[in-house]
Order: structure tokens, then sequence, then C-alpha cells
């Protein structure tokens, strides 16, 4: 049976992924930071899929030393890691004007650096894993100006590089590592915000009129979309996939 980390799994993305795995009979090791309360709503609801799979974990991925006890943890819990999903991000939707150096280097430090530490932890159980496999959770800012937080969409830029790099040294011990690039993704609330994103039947229209008007398909990416994405990249199907960047957004960026 096969063992992931989901860091940032108590809600959002991070949630509709460790749902997915655990219906897919992964085990699944979740880390939350900032809001115990979701944490517990998702290990509830975790447990009643599969409660012997499942554990979470507080971690603030920017202390090394929590990193390490966090796989350490997944590891002797489990018996080995074979899966990393790196999610945890802050995004606090502020023009550059407005940042100051000590802001800059936190987004910094969590969208980039906690992906960094996490990997470098986590190395050593990804290497004597059957089936190792890391996902990085970008966004479509990787490559388009977000307009309206540019820190972030820097951050995720580097994520996507990250990514590159670390397909290219660790294509030797068969690990494979790719990143999701999302765009406007449904969730309950973004960390570092200080508003809750509404429920699907509570939609604010003015403020997400502009990316309905932009969407292929007619509607935005649900975390549940994304898990499905993140499974099969970390089955063996997707086996000969790495460093790569797939992009799931309803067809905004065509627009």
């Amino acid at each position: 049976m096969k063992t992931a980390v989901v860091t940032g799994g108590n809600k959002g993305v991070g949630r509709g992924i460790v749902y997915k795995l655990i219906n897919a009979g992964i085990n699944v090791c979740f880390t939350y930071n900032s809001n115990e309360e979701y944490a517990v709503e998702t290990l509830n609801e975790a447990e009643k899929i599969n409660k012997s799979c499942v554990c979470s974990f507080k971690c603030d991925v920017t202390q090394n030393d929590q990193v390490e006890a966090l796989m350490q943890t997944a590891s002797e819990r489990f018996g080995g890691i074979d899966i990393l999903i790196n999610n945890a991000a802050l995004q606090k939707n502020m023009p550059f004007h407005l940042y100051n150096a000590d802001q800059f280097k936190q987004i910094w430090d969590i969208n980039i650096g906690g992906y960094l530490s996490c990997m470098r932890a986590c190395f050593k159980y990804l290497k004597a894993s059957p089936c190792p496999r890391v996902v990085n959770v970008s966004s479509v800012h990787a490559k388009r100006p977000a307009q309206f937080d540019p820190v972030y969409a820097v951050t995720k830029s580097a994520v996507k590089m990250l990514t590159r790099e670390a397909a290219v040294e660790w294509g030797q011990y068969k690990i494979t590592v790719n990143c999701i690039e999302l765009g406007a993704t449904l969730i309950e609330q973004k960390t570092g915000l200080n508003f809750p994103m509404k429920p699907k039947t509570e939609l604010d229209e003015e403020r997400f009129a502009f990316y309905r008007k932009s969407l292929l398909l007619g509607r935005t990416v649900m975390p549940s979309d994304a898990g499905e994405l993140v499974l099969f990249l970390v089955s063996e199907k997707a086996e000969i996939i790495t460093g790569s960047a797939i992009r799931m957004d309803g067809g905004n960026i065509l627009r």
C-alpha cells in the first residue's frame, strides 16, 4: 500500500487531493498550520472513507525541523513514503508597491522554500520506494501575470523550474517530479486572504463574472478535479511523465 504526504491538505485543493488518494487506497498524512478547524473536518471526513489510512500533522513548512519530523512521522506510521504532494501556499493579493521585503520573503519562504524543504526531507524515503512520485501544485500564473498578486505569481513560476530541476537530478532514482498548473479553483478560503470563498450556490456573480466569461468549458476547477489529475500522476501509468507542467484551468489561459 502506497503512502503520500500532502502539505496543506486541510482545505481547498489539498483536501480534494487527500480524499481522492484515500479513495484509491493510498495512505495519507496531510499537514495543516494555521487552520486546525479545517484540519479536523478533513480528518473526520477522510476517516469515514478509511480510518486506518489517514493522519494529520501540524507543520510549518518553513521550519526544517518540523518538516523532518513530518516525514519521519509519516514513514513510521505507514512504513515509508512513496508520494509527496507539495501544496501548502500563501497568497496575499497585494500589488507590488504595497509589498515590503519581509512580506516578499514570507511568501517566498512558504511557496517555494516550503516545497524545497519538503522535497529535501522526503528524498531518502522516495529513493527507497518502488514507485516514487512528487507533484508540486503550481498555477496558471506561472505563465500568465496574475494582475492581483505579482509576488504569488513569481513563486508559482519558480515552482515550475524547481520541478524541472528536480526531475533532471532525480531521474536516475526513477523519481518522477511534475507540477500541475491550476486556474481559478473554487475553495473555502485562500491562506493569506481575509475573506472566505463562498460556496458554489452563493457565488458572488460580480467577482467571478470575469472568470466565467473566460472559461471555455463553462465552470471553474474544483478540488476534486485536481485530485483526479494528481491520482493519475502518482500512478504506475504515469511512470514516463516527469518534469512536466500540466495545466488545468477550463481553457481560461486561451482567452
